[in-house]
């Protein structure tokens, strides 16, 4: 017998932007499979963002709640989203990746940024705390 999860095709397959050797992002790919969704997973980080693609997740407007609280910019260098313009968040994120709250996810024509979103909920219903990324709950410090 083995412990591999049981994939279901019907639930279809999420496409799930990560940092590579994060262990929230470990976690939740983990939650994900033994839920029986196949994942396509993509390294957020080295992606070739462009404003159109990313704004297909993050939106346009309140982009402060979508920074990566735990980037280096933010913990070692000062820099923060408050009193930033939503262009100004914009232009970082596209110039630094690793400021974009993770994961990003994608999941039959709908779009998700963290795993507190509703796409995440609508994938697996209510979603323990310590499964999100960027609540303080695991060491994703620098990353």
């Amino acid at each position: 017998m083995t412990d591999a999860p049981t994939l279901n095709p019907e639930k279809g397959i999420v496409s799930f932007y990560e940092k590579p050797g994060c262990k929230g992002n470990a976690k939740q790919k983990k939650r994900l499979r033994e839920a029986g969704y196949t994942l396509q997973v993509i390294d957020m980080v080295s992606k070739r963002w462009n404003e159109e693609s990313l704004c297909r997740f993050i939106g346009r407007e309140n982009l402060a709640a979508k920074v990566n609280p735990r980037a280096p910019q933010i913990l070692h260098e000062g820099w923060s989203p408050e009193g930033k313009s939503d262009e100004e968040i914009l232009a970082a994120m596209l110039a630094s990746p690793i400021l974009i709250k993770r994961p990003l996810l994608f999941h039959r024509g709908a779009f998700g940024v963290g795993f507190d979103s509703p796409l995440v909920a609508e994938l697996l219903g209510d979603v323990e705390a310590e499964m999100a990324c960027h609540n303080g709950k695991h060491e994703c410090v620098g990353h």
